[in-house]
Protein backbone atom coordinates (compact mmCIF):
# COMPACT_ATOMS: atom_id res chain seq x y z
CA UNK A 1 0.00 0.00 0.00
CA UNK A 2 2.83 2.19 0.50
CA UNK A 3 3.68 2.62 -3.54
CA UNK A 4 0.00 3.60 -3.92
CA UNK A 5 -0.54 5.61 -0.32
CA UNK A 6 -1.13 9.08 -2.34
CA UNK A 7 -4.22 7.64 -4.65
CA UNK A 8 -5.25 4.97 -2.29
CA UNK A 9 -5.41 7.44 0.83
CA UNK A 10 -7.30 9.96 -1.09
CA UNK A 11 -9.55 7.32 -2.21
CA UNK A 12 -9.86 6.27 1.27
CA UNK A 13 -10.54 9.62 2.82
CA UNK A 14 -13.31 10.67 -0.16
CA UNK A 15 -15.04 7.42 0.74
CA UNK A 16 -14.97 8.21 4.05
CA UNK A 17 -16.33 11.84 3.65
CA UNK A 18 -19.19 10.41 1.54
CA UNK A 19 -20.05 7.52 2.16
CA UNK A 20 -23.24 5.95 -0.13
CA UNK A 21 -21.70 7.81 -2.74
CA UNK A 22 -21.93 6.48 -6.16
CA UNK A 23 -18.35 6.16 -7.85
CA UNK A 24 -19.36 8.95 -10.89
CA UNK A 25 -19.71 11.35 -7.91
CA UNK A 26 -16.72 10.26 -6.24
CA UNK A 27 -14.87 10.40 -9.54
CA UNK A 28 -16.19 13.85 -9.84
CA UNK A 29 -15.19 15.03 -6.68
CA UNK A 30 -11.55 14.03 -7.36
CA UNK A 31 -11.65 14.83 -10.75
CA UNK A 32 -10.58 11.51 -12.09
CA UNK A 33 -12.23 9.36 -14.61
CA UNK A 34 -14.95 7.23 -13.10
CA UNK A 35 -13.80 3.60 -14.37
CA UNK A 36 -9.74 3.64 -13.32
CA UNK A 37 -12.20 4.96 -9.64
CA UNK A 38 -13.93 1.63 -9.60
CA UNK A 39 -10.79 -0.49 -10.52
CA UNK A 40 -8.74 1.35 -7.55
CA UNK A 41 -12.28 0.93 -5.19
CA UNK A 42 -12.10 -3.05 -6.02
CA UNK A 43 -8.37 -3.27 -4.95
CA UNK A 44 -8.97 -0.94 -1.65
CA UNK A 45 -12.02 -3.50 -1.07
CA UNK A 46 -9.51 -6.55 -2.05
CA UNK A 47 -7.98 -5.52 0.86
CA UNK A 48 -10.87 -5.21 3.56
CA UNK A 49 -10.65 -1.01 3.27
CA UNK A 50 -13.85 -0.67 1.55
CA UNK A 51 -17.25 -2.03 1.38
CA UNK A 52 -19.64 -2.11 -1.33
CA UNK A 53 -23.50 -0.78 -0.46
CA UNK A 54 -26.42 -1.01 -2.92
CA UNK A 55 -25.71 2.26 -3.78
CA UNK A 56 -22.11 3.59 -3.16
CA UNK A 57 -19.24 2.71 -1.41
CA UNK A 58 -18.27 2.84 2.02
CA UNK A 59 -14.94 2.62 4.17
CA UNK A 60 -14.27 -0.45 6.66
CA UNK A 61 -13.72 -0.52 10.29
CA UNK A 62 -10.24 -2.19 9.19
CA UNK A 63 -10.06 1.23 6.39
CA UNK A 64 -10.85 3.36 8.99
CA UNK A 65 -8.32 1.88 11.21
CA UNK A 66 -5.52 2.63 8.08
CA UNK A 67 -6.52 6.11 7.82
CA UNK A 68 -6.28 6.75 11.19
CA UNK A 69 -2.56 5.56 11.25
CA UNK A 70 -1.53 7.16 7.83
CA UNK A 71 -2.91 10.29 8.51
CA UNK A 72 -2.18 10.87 12.16
CA UNK A 73 -3.80 11.45 15.50
CA UNK A 74 -4.35 14.96 14.33
CA UNK A 75 -6.85 14.52 11.62
CA UNK A 76 -10.24 16.21 12.30
CA UNK A 77 -13.00 14.43 10.77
Amino acid sequence: MDRHRSWSQETLRIIADNPGRRAQELADLLGREKEPLKVGIRKLKGLGLTLSLEVGYRISPRGAAYLRLIEGPGRKR
